[in-house]
Protein backbone atom coordinates (compact mmCIF):
# COMPACT_ATOMS: atom_id res chain seq x y z
CA UNK A 1 0.00 0.00 0.00
CA UNK A 2 3.07 2.34 -0.25
CA UNK A 3 2.27 3.61 -3.48
CA UNK A 4 -1.30 4.18 -2.66
CA UNK A 5 -0.25 6.17 0.31
CA UNK A 6 2.35 8.24 -1.62
CA UNK A 7 -0.23 8.85 -4.40
CA UNK A 8 -2.67 10.33 -1.89
CA UNK A 9 -0.41 12.42 -0.05
CA UNK A 10 1.31 13.91 -3.40
CA UNK A 11 -1.51 13.43 -6.06
CA UNK A 12 -5.02 13.33 -4.51
CA UNK A 13 -4.20 15.91 -2.60
CA UNK A 14 -5.84 17.80 -5.60
CA UNK A 15 -8.23 14.59 -6.72
CA UNK A 16 -10.55 14.16 -3.86
CA UNK A 17 -13.94 15.93 -2.55
CA UNK A 18 -13.21 18.95 -0.79
CA UNK A 19 -15.13 22.70 -1.37
CA UNK A 20 -13.12 25.26 -3.70
CA UNK A 21 -15.44 28.05 -4.06
CA UNK A 22 -16.59 31.07 -6.10
CA UNK A 23 -14.12 34.01 -5.39
CA UNK A 24 -17.09 36.24 -5.84
CA UNK A 25 -18.81 34.35 -3.00
CA UNK A 26 -18.46 34.95 1.06
CA UNK A 27 -16.79 31.48 2.11
CA UNK A 28 -19.19 31.42 4.60
CA UNK A 29 -21.88 30.91 2.21
CA UNK A 30 -20.81 27.26 1.80
CA UNK A 31 -20.25 26.31 5.15
CA UNK A 32 -22.38 23.75 7.03
CA UNK A 33 -23.05 23.70 11.18
CA UNK A 34 -23.71 20.09 11.13
CA UNK A 35 -22.63 16.96 8.10
CA UNK A 36 -25.35 14.72 7.12
CA UNK A 37 -25.72 11.70 9.27
CA UNK A 38 -25.09 9.48 6.63
CA UNK A 39 -21.54 11.36 5.79
CA UNK A 40 -18.96 9.05 7.76
CA UNK A 41 -14.85 10.28 8.30
CA UNK A 42 -12.95 7.57 7.03
CA UNK A 43 -9.92 6.12 9.56
CA UNK A 44 -7.27 7.69 7.61
CA UNK A 45 -8.79 10.50 4.84
CA UNK A 46 -11.68 10.86 3.12
CA UNK A 47 -15.28 9.87 3.65
CA UNK A 48 -17.80 7.16 3.23
CA UNK A 49 -21.68 6.92 3.23
CA UNK A 50 -23.84 4.84 4.96
CA UNK A 51 -25.93 3.17 2.11
CA UNK A 52 -27.70 -0.04 4.59
CA UNK A 53 -28.05 -0.54 8.06
CA UNK A 54 -24.42 -2.60 7.86
CA UNK A 55 -22.78 -0.96 5.24
CA UNK A 56 -20.59 1.87 4.26
CA UNK A 57 -19.52 2.67 0.24
CA UNK A 58 -16.66 4.96 -0.22
CA UNK A 59 -14.26 5.59 -3.18
CA UNK A 60 -11.18 2.18 -3.14
CA UNK A 61 -8.36 5.19 -3.41
CA UNK A 62 -9.15 5.75 0.34
CA UNK A 63 -8.25 2.11 1.44
CA UNK A 64 -4.73 3.03 2.48
CA UNK A 65 -4.01 -0.06 4.38
CA UNK A 66 -6.22 -3.10 6.23
CA UNK A 67 -9.18 -1.46 7.84
CA UNK A 68 -10.53 -4.10 9.60
CA UNK A 69 -11.07 -4.04 13.38
CA UNK A 70 -10.83 -0.02 12.55
CA UNK A 71 -13.32 2.24 14.12
CA UNK A 72 -15.94 3.98 11.73
CA UNK A 73 -17.90 7.00 13.88
CA UNK A 74 -22.08 6.95 12.23
CA UNK A 75 -23.60 9.84 14.19
CA UNK A 76 -22.38 9.47 17.82
CA UNK A 77 -21.50 6.17 17.89
CA UNK A 78 -18.47 4.04 17.40
CA UNK A 79 -18.78 0.94 15.34
CA UNK A 80 -16.12 -1.93 14.41
CA UNK A 81 -15.12 -2.50 10.54
CA UNK A 82 -15.84 -6.15 10.13
CA UNK A 83 -14.78 -6.44 6.39
CA UNK A 84 -13.84 -4.47 3.28
CA UNK A 85 -14.76 -4.96 -0.98
CA UNK A 86 -13.13 -3.14 -2.64
CA UNK A 87 -14.60 -3.78 -6.42
CA UNK A 88 -12.04 -6.21 -8.78
CA UNK A 89 -11.39 -3.53 -11.57
CA UNK A 90 -9.60 -1.10 -8.60
CA UNK A 91 -6.09 -1.14 -9.30
CA UNK A 92 -3.19 1.02 -8.18
CA UNK A 93 -0.71 3.03 -10.13
CA UNK A 94 2.15 2.52 -11.27
CA UNK A 95 4.72 4.79 -9.93
CA UNK A 96 6.09 5.43 -13.56
CA UNK A 97 2.62 7.22 -13.77
CA UNK A 98 3.34 9.71 -11.05
CA UNK A 99 5.51 11.67 -12.78
CA UNK A 100 6.08 13.60 -15.96
CA UNK A 101 3.04 14.43 -18.42
CA UNK A 102 -0.31 13.98 -16.87
CA UNK A 103 -2.19 12.23 -19.76
CA UNK A 104 -1.36 8.35 -18.91
CA UNK A 105 -2.56 8.99 -15.57
CA UNK A 106 -5.41 10.18 -16.66
CA UNK A 107 -6.22 7.54 -19.20
CA UNK A 108 -5.28 4.96 -15.95
CA UNK A 109 -8.33 6.59 -13.79
CA UNK A 110 -10.78 6.56 -15.99
CA UNK A 111 -10.13 2.88 -17.05
CA UNK A 112 -10.77 1.83 -13.11
CA UNK A 113 -13.04 0.98 -10.54
CA UNK A 114 -12.44 3.30 -8.11
CA UNK A 115 -15.36 1.98 -5.09
CA UNK A 116 -15.42 -0.13 -2.33
CA UNK A 117 -17.84 -1.40 0.26
CA UNK A 118 -16.84 -1.39 4.18
CA UNK A 119 -19.17 -3.92 5.95
CA UNK A 120 -20.25 -3.05 10.13
CA UNK A 121 -19.61 -5.43 13.12
CA UNK A 122 -23.18 -4.63 13.91
CA UNK A 123 -25.91 -2.46 12.41
CA UNK A 124 -26.30 0.97 12.48
CA UNK A 125 -30.21 1.93 14.65
CA UNK A 126 -29.99 5.87 14.79
CA UNK A 127 -29.07 7.10 11.69
CA UNK A 128 -31.24 6.38 8.29
CA UNK A 129 -28.83 5.11 5.40
CA UNK A 130 -29.32 7.43 2.49
CA UNK A 131 -31.02 6.13 -0.62
CA UNK A 132 -29.33 5.55 -3.66
CA UNK A 133 -30.23 6.96 -7.44
CA UNK A 134 -31.13 3.79 -9.38
CA UNK A 135 -31.68 5.66 -12.56
CA UNK A 136 -29.18 6.46 -15.51
CA UNK A 137 -30.90 9.93 -16.27
CA UNK A 138 -27.97 11.89 -14.22
CA UNK A 139 -26.70 14.23 -17.12
CA UNK A 140 -28.04 17.74 -16.36
CA UNK A 141 -29.41 17.11 -12.34
CA UNK A 142 -28.32 19.28 -9.49
CA UNK A 143 -25.73 17.67 -7.02
CA UNK A 144 -24.99 18.87 -3.74
CA UNK A 145 -21.61 17.62 -2.74
CA UNK A 146 -20.12 17.64 0.40
CA UNK A 147 -16.26 17.68 2.27
CA UNK A 148 -14.32 19.21 4.85
CA UNK A 149 -10.64 19.02 3.43
CA UNK A 150 -8.68 21.49 1.99
CA UNK A 151 -10.73 25.01 0.74
CA UNK A 152 -9.72 27.72 -2.24
CA UNK A 153 -11.14 29.71 -4.97
CA UNK A 154 -11.50 29.04 -8.38
CA UNK A 155 -9.18 31.76 -9.67
CA UNK A 156 -6.12 30.63 -7.33
CA UNK A 157 -7.18 26.91 -6.69
CA UNK A 158 -7.10 24.74 -3.23
CA UNK A 159 -5.28 25.96 -0.39
CA UNK A 160 -3.79 22.97 1.17
CA UNK A 161 -2.84 24.70 4.45
CA UNK A 162 -6.58 24.76 4.98
CA UNK A 163 -7.06 20.83 4.85
CA UNK A 164 -6.51 20.84 8.42
CA UNK A 165 -9.27 22.74 9.63
CA UNK A 166 -11.88 20.30 9.06
CA UNK A 167 -14.82 23.00 7.88
CA UNK A 168 -17.27 21.33 6.77
CA UNK A 169 -18.76 22.59 3.32
CA UNK A 170 -21.13 21.90 0.43
CA UNK A 171 -20.66 22.90 -3.16
CA UNK A 172 -23.66 22.44 -6.23
CA UNK A 173 -22.88 21.44 -9.66
CA UNK A 174 -24.73 20.33 -12.50
CA UNK A 175 -24.31 17.04 -14.32
CA UNK A 176 -22.47 17.71 -17.46
CA UNK A 177 -21.82 13.85 -18.40
CA UNK A 178 -23.05 10.16 -17.13
CA UNK A 179 -21.40 7.67 -19.35
CA UNK A 180 -20.18 4.54 -17.69
CA UNK A 181 -18.27 4.30 -14.72
CA UNK A 182 -18.15 8.26 -14.29
CA UNK A 183 -19.93 11.53 -13.44
CA UNK A 184 -18.91 14.69 -14.69
CA UNK A 185 -19.06 18.34 -14.18
CA UNK A 186 -16.97 21.11 -14.50
CA UNK A 187 -16.34 24.14 -12.17
CA UNK A 188 -17.61 27.36 -13.87
CA UNK A 189 -16.75 30.77 -14.05
CA UNK A 190 -18.87 33.42 -12.11
CA UNK A 191 -21.06 34.71 -15.18
CA UNK A 192 -21.97 30.71 -15.92
CA UNK A 193 -22.03 29.18 -12.19
CA UNK A 194 -24.74 28.10 -9.78
CA UNK A 195 -24.78 30.29 -6.50
CA UNK A 196 -22.90 27.42 -4.93
CA UNK A 197 -21.02 26.72 -7.48
CA UNK A 198 -17.97 24.32 -6.85
CA UNK A 199 -15.04 21.94 -6.39
CA UNK A 200 -13.32 18.87 -5.29
CA UNK A 201 -10.31 20.01 -2.94
CA UNK A 202 -7.83 17.85 -0.44
CA UNK A 203 -8.79 15.63 1.86
CA UNK A 204 -12.42 14.14 0.93
CA UNK A 205 -12.40 11.52 -1.48
CA UNK A 206 -15.63 9.80 -1.09
CA UNK A 207 -17.76 12.43 -0.35
CA UNK A 208 -21.16 11.64 -1.54
CA UNK A 209 -22.94 13.72 -4.39
CA UNK A 210 -26.64 13.75 -3.69
CA UNK A 211 -29.88 14.68 -5.45
CA UNK A 212 -32.97 15.60 -3.80
CA UNK A 213 -36.42 14.33 -5.32
CA UNK A 214 -39.14 15.83 -2.85
CA UNK A 215 -36.81 16.41 -0.11
CA UNK A 216 -35.54 13.27 -0.01
CA UNK A 217 -31.78 12.78 -0.49
CA UNK A 218 -30.70 10.39 -3.32
CA UNK A 219 -26.74 8.97 -3.79
CA UNK A 220 -25.91 9.89 -7.59
CA UNK A 221 -21.82 10.33 -6.88
CA UNK A 222 -18.61 10.05 -4.60
CA UNK A 223 -15.76 12.30 -5.62
CA UNK A 224 -12.69 10.77 -7.07
CA UNK A 225 -10.59 12.80 -9.21
CA UNK A 226 -10.00 16.05 -11.66
CA UNK A 227 -9.29 16.13 -15.09
CA UNK A 228 -5.32 17.41 -15.29
CA UNK A 229 -3.10 18.52 -18.26
CA UNK A 230 0.08 18.97 -18.34
CA UNK A 231 3.46 17.83 -15.97
CA UNK A 232 2.35 16.25 -12.73
CA UNK A 233 4.81 18.90 -11.04
CA UNK A 234 3.15 22.31 -12.26
CA UNK A 235 -0.53 21.02 -11.87
CA UNK A 236 -3.00 23.22 -9.63
CA UNK A 237 -5.89 22.01 -8.57
CA UNK A 238 -9.38 23.77 -8.34
CA UNK A 239 -9.33 26.10 -10.88
CA UNK A 240 -12.17 27.68 -12.86
CA UNK A 241 -12.86 25.45 -16.10
CA UNK A 242 -11.64 22.27 -14.38
CA UNK A 243 -13.30 19.14 -14.81
CA UNK A 244 -14.03 16.52 -11.98
CA UNK A 245 -14.90 12.58 -12.16
CA UNK A 246 -17.46 11.20 -9.72
CA UNK A 247 -17.68 7.32 -8.96
CA UNK A 248 -21.16 7.36 -10.38
CA UNK A 249 -23.14 4.53 -8.10
CA UNK A 250 -25.82 4.33 -10.27
CA UNK A 251 -23.29 1.61 -13.08
CA UNK A 252 -22.08 -0.52 -9.90
CA UNK A 253 -25.98 -1.07 -8.21
CA UNK A 254 -25.39 -4.79 -9.25
CA UNK A 255 -22.15 -5.06 -7.85
CA UNK A 256 -23.05 -3.29 -4.56
CA UNK A 257 -26.46 -5.93 -4.03
CA UNK A 258 -24.29 -9.05 -5.03
CA UNK A 259 -21.65 -7.57 -2.12
CA UNK A 260 -24.41 -6.81 0.38
CA UNK A 261 -26.31 -10.47 -0.33
CA UNK A 262 -22.89 -12.12 0.54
Amino acid sequence: MKVLFFLSIIFFSTYSDSVVKRHDVPPENYVLDKMPEYLIDMPHEGHGVLIDSQWVLTVAHTIFYDYVGKDLVVGSKAYEIESVHIHPDYIEPNKSLLKGDLAPLMKFFKSRSDIALIKLSSKVTAVNPIKIYKGKSEKGKTITVYGKGATGNGLIGEDLDTKSLRVMNQFQNIIESAEGNWLAFKFDEPENALPLEGMHGSGDSGGPSVTFQEGVPFLVGLSSWQLAHGDISTFKGGLYGTTAYQVRVSNYHDWILGVLGS
